[in-house]
């Protein structure tokens, strides 16, 4: 089986974050299984584009901004068109990583029109009225590339209710959970040693945009540090608009005497580099608001770290369910006071971890999940022949 997938943006430090992460995961999975797959995407501050990423054949083209002010919907990447005209009949069936942007709306729509069967996989970001273009990109666009899908993946209840707002009942839906790969014992041991040699570090890692709220990590870190808490905290990902509110809590703590080390802020890292520098936090902490399903979040408790997240967020019932970390509400006083509690109680944090990284290795690793999508592939694939 020969599989294409397409995600939007791929970039050195990883700006459109989970979607690519799970793009890049899911296309190493199913190379692991045997198959033979290619990631086409656009690409934007690559000195040298890999041709390569995780085991995984890469095509990347660069992207341009065609529509400013309105985030990575804006881009395009004109070099995919062509590459598809000539090397779409190869493939057996695609999966696109589909949002409301120039690069995979085009791509499915010319996928659709050379009769190749292809998957959608919106990742929460199709969402009823999420900005004032959408109810029209929905009807010239989205609803019919939805409906003309073979199968559209959602990760909960929330995007299924709203793909079905969208699309209507024709779009045939399925369940189908984020996955990311394990860490190996080498690293986690690296990791505990790392950690009993210095002060915890409490660590925001996601982009640093509005959305995921990390002014809000950046105050309760503040608050905690006036409180004289013993611990390093960490904000790292790539610029995405919400810098300068947080630059501005970072120069309040510097003004107040608190060092670079306690507070601080650092660009993204690339995503093959991701777990490694996650794996030095004692506590993850992921303020963001109706975040779906954070790869973050289940990376962190891949590496036996507790988390901090919000209750509105998809994960919110599998760490309730599973005791491996803290839910709140989302203000900086709920914030500091859960980041507070497990770095008063270690051993609870270690057991919260430890009780993370077993859930996501029974239910949420990207083996299961490749499984899962080669035997959705097949079935897809056995429909289009019998038919």
């Amino acid at each position: 089986m020969k599989i294409l997938h397409i995600v939007t943006l791929m970039s050195p430090d990883g700006a459109y974050g989970g979607p690519t992460r799970v793009a890049v995961n899911q296309a190493s999975a199913l190379t692991g299984l045997g198959y033979d797959v290619t990631i086409v995407a656009g690409e934007m501050n690559y000195t040298d584009p890999p041709r390569e990423l995780q085991g995984v054949a890469t095509q990347l083209f660069p992207s341009k901004v065609l529509v400013k002010q309105v985030g990575h919907a804006g881009l395009y990447a004109p070099g995919m068109r062509p590459w598809l005209a000539r090397n779409a009949h190869r493939f057996d069936i695609a999966h696109i990583h589909l949002g409301r942007d120039m690069v995979t709306i085009p791509a499915a729509y010319q996928l659709s029109k050379k009769g190749i069967p292809f998957v959608l996989q919106t990742h929460g970001m199709v969402v009823p009225g999420s900005h004032r273009l959408a109810a029209s990109i929905d009807r010239l666009f989205t609803v019919p590339l939805l409906r003309r899908a073979s199968v559209v993946f959602y990760l909960n209840d929330r995007e299924r209710t709203d793909l079905q707002a969208i699309g209507g009942s024709d779009v045939n839906l399925r369940p189908l959970d984020n996955g990311t790969p394990l860490p190996s014992d080498e690293m986690v041991s690296r990791a505990i040693q790392s950690k009993a040699e210095s002060a915890p570090e409490v660590l925001f890692f996601a982009r640093v945009h509005e959305r995921k709220r990390p002014e809000a990590f950046a105050a309760a870190a503040l608050r905690l540090l006036r409180e004289k808490v013993r611990a390093r905290f960490s904000i790292v990902g790539p610029a995405a608009g919400a810098e300068s509110s947080v630059d501005r809590v970072i120069e309040c703590a510097r003004r107040e005497g608190f060092s670079e080390a306690q507070l601080h802020r650092e660009p993204g890292v690339p995503p093959d580099q991701a777990l490694d520098r996650m794996s030095r936090a004692a506590v993850y902490v992921l303020p963001a608001v109706r975040e779906p399903f954070g790869m973050t979040i289940i990376e962190a408790l891949a590496l036996r770290i507790p988390v901090v997240i919000c209750r509105d967020g998809g994960l919110a019932p599998f760490v309730l369910e599973h005791d491996c970390g803290l839910v709140v509400d989302g203000s900086v006083q709920s914030l500091a006071d859960a980041i507070n509690t497990l770095l008063n109680d270690p051993a609870r944090a270690r057991q919260m971890g430890e009780r993370g990284s077993v859930a996501v290795r029974e239910r949420l690793s990207i083996e299961r999940v490749g499984d899962e999508l080669a035997g959705a592939y097949a079935g897809i694939l056995g429909k289009e022949t019998a038919s």
